[in-house]
């Protein structure tokens, strides 16, 4: 009785009363079962047949969504597909009477309209003037994808006011002298970098918190003037560091704690440090790699913790840290019950997200949504929003449904403007509709990825063919042209040696990338940087070595692995065939290095 009063009181106060019956009815037989993903056989990283658990059920029911169709890794390579891999490109604004050329994120070969961003963000720019009405009978994502194809894109994503100085920057907020950076917060002076908080010069670095001149590293936080430091905390003037904590004057150490004048793991006086620091500098592109070399053997041969995870509760994933009742999830930080996500921060009761958060709660597949978000479905590249589901590059939304590039708005379906009322009645429909069709609960498809695949995220997670790329609904591109005209190219062997035999003159020509043959140049502030950190000129195309730093330890990737010391079975972020042989769970990497 109490249950049957309870489905009328919700009956009664639902807004959208005939698609909640429907889904009602839809979780209300909802069990723990099998399927098969309806990319199965298409390419070979699908998991063919995966398991709804009742995990996942708890989460769906909580979100109100039915069970999805395809497996969690299809899931994330489809939201990987949305997400660039750093690449800028030269091309043609598609604003009518534009005939500039502008710098974006999306290839010439992008398949919808792509704007020069300060046009797209300013009064000229109408987004009411591409609504659609909704029609009766047809598919409503073909509808969506009808808007799709003609809503253009901005040429950057999510650049925010505060950014100051940051013409090549993408994504973040409150970034000053971001150059050729993604993802940047509260930072200052960064070039080459990603993912980068409250950091102050830093270069061809990745997931870095509160630190000061720092290059080359990864996943490190309050690091100072040093130089290729990895999954380190507190660490000043070193280089070559590796799960090192509170470390002063060292130079290629593994798992050091509280050290001073350490080299290759072993203790050497003040003298015998300074002594040796002497006799490697000045550094050369050669003398880095040989030492590199060494370092990284050094690595793979100690105790490793296999998932980096710190200061987690009752979690299942890597790259986790200040987390608490996660299941399969990769690279994210103060986040809280939540499924399959995957570069996450400050998100709560949510699932099937990427890079999503900031303070939001109630996500459901969603790329690069929060920012104080809640109750947000199937959406990409917003923030702000609340109760919205199919918004695009919007932001400040609250009941908006299958929009594109709306500011501070409400009420809103295809981009046309309606009352509370006629606003409910309508979104009641197309929900019903898409729900009895089988379209609503998946989300968004390659077909709606402006990035091309082969230089998006999916491509260094999952790769696949031209072919597979293709038939599964994405797009190929080439590769941007370079910005270089008449500026004399140096080689590899007319690169000077050393940083303190580079003139200023150097910015004045270009450098040919040794892997790809592509000339690059180096800016004035970043040879200052250089110098300062006593590093040699890059003789790699710094989108190269942006790939490199996002394939080294990858988001949305883990492997199955079991513990060196007892044997457990564990999830590790790092891959056992490029040599790592000192894999360990947490508890016994702890008794082992702390």
């Amino acid at each position: 009785y109490e249950v049957f009063c309870y489905d009328i009181f919700m009956q009664s106060v639902s807004k959208t009363p005939r698609f909640d019956k429907l889904l009602d009815e839809i979780l209300a037989n909802l069990t723990p079962h099998s399927r098969v993903c309806r990319w199965a056989g298409l390419h070979i990283h699908c998991e063919g047949e995966f398991e709804i658990s009742k995990g996942d059920i708890e989460f769906l029911k909580m979100l109100r969504v039915p069970a999805p169709n395809f497996c969690p890794t299809c899931r994330r390579i489809r939201r990987l597909t949305q997400k660039d891999s750093s690449r800028l490109f030269k091309r043609s604004c598609n604003v009518s009477n534009h005939n500039e050329s502008m710098i974006s994120i999306f290839p010439k070969e992008c398949p919808f309209p792509v704007y020069d961003y300060k046009y797209f963000m300013g009064d000229s720019f109408d987004a009411f003037s591409f609504g659609l009405e909704y029609k009766d009978g047809a598919s409503p994502l073909a509808i969506l994808f009808a808007l799709r194809k003609v809503f253009p894109m901005p040429s950057f994503l999510n650049k925010d006011p505060s950014t100051i100085n940051s013409e090549y920057s993408n994504g973040g907020r409150n970034l000053k002298n971001g150059y050729y950076v993604t993802g940047c917060f509260f930072s200052e002076n960064l070039w080459y970098c990603n993912s980068m908080n409250k950091v102050k010069d830093g270069m061809d670095s990745r997931v870095i918190d509160e630190s000061d001149h720092v290059y080359g590293s990864v996943y490190s936080d309050h690091i100072y003037k040093s130089s290729f430091v990895y999954f380190s905390k507190d660490c000043t003037d070193s280089i070559f560091l590796f799960g090192c904590r509170n470390c002063d004057k060292c130079f290629g150490s593994v798992n050091l704690r509280n050290a001073k004048y350490c080299v290759w793991n072993k203790q050497l006086s003040e003298k015998e440090y300074k002594d040796f620091i002497k006799s490697i500098y000045p550094l050369s592109r050669e003398k880095i790699k040989d030492m590199e070399d060494k370092f990284w053997l050094l690595v793979k041969s100690s105790p490793i913790n296999a998932s980096a995870n710190t200061n987690i509760e009752n979690c299942n994933g890597v790259l986790l840290r200040d987390a608490k009742n996660i299941f399969d999830a990769t690279a994210s930080k103060d986040t809280e019950n939540v499924r399959h996500i995957d570069g996450s921060f400050f998100l709560n009761d949510s699932m099937d997200t990427l890079f999503s958060g900031g303070h939001s709660s109630l996500l459901y597949s969603t790329i690069n949504t929060g920012n104080h978000s809640s109750n947000v479905k199937f959406s990409s590249h917003s923030k702000i929003l609340l109760d919205c589901e199919f918004v695009f590059n919007c932001s400040n939304l609250s009941n908006c449904f299958m929009c594109f590039g709306l500011r501070d708005k409400s009420y809103c379906i295809l981009n046309k403007q309606y009352s509370a009322e006629e606003y409910y009645k309508l979104l009641d429909k197309i929900k019903y509709e898409m729900l009895k069709i089988g379209e609503y609960g998946d989300g968004l498809g390659m077909e709606f990825s402006a990035q091309a695949y082969n230089f998006s995220l999916s491509q260094i997670v999952f790769p696949l063919s031209e072919e597979q790329i293709i038939k599964l609904g994405g797009y190929i591109a080439e590769e941007p042209e370079t910005n270089i005209s008449n500026e004399q190219i140096l080689t590899n062997a007319d690169i000077p040696k050393y940083i303190d035999d580079v003139n200023d003159d150097i910015v004045e020509k270009a450098i040919e990338c040794k892997v790809t043959g592509r000339p690059f140049r180096i800016i004035q502030s970043e040879l200052q940087f250089l110098r300062k950190m006593k590093i040699p000129l890059p003789d790699t195309h710094p989108m190269i070595r942006m790939q490199e730093e996002l394939a080294m330890f990858l988001t949305a990737k883990k492997y199955q692995t079991s513990c060196k010391k007892c044997n457990k079975k564990i999830e590790s972020v790092f891959n056992l065939e490029e040599g790592y042989n000192m894999l360990y769970c947490e508890d016994c990497y702890k008794k082992e290095v702390y």
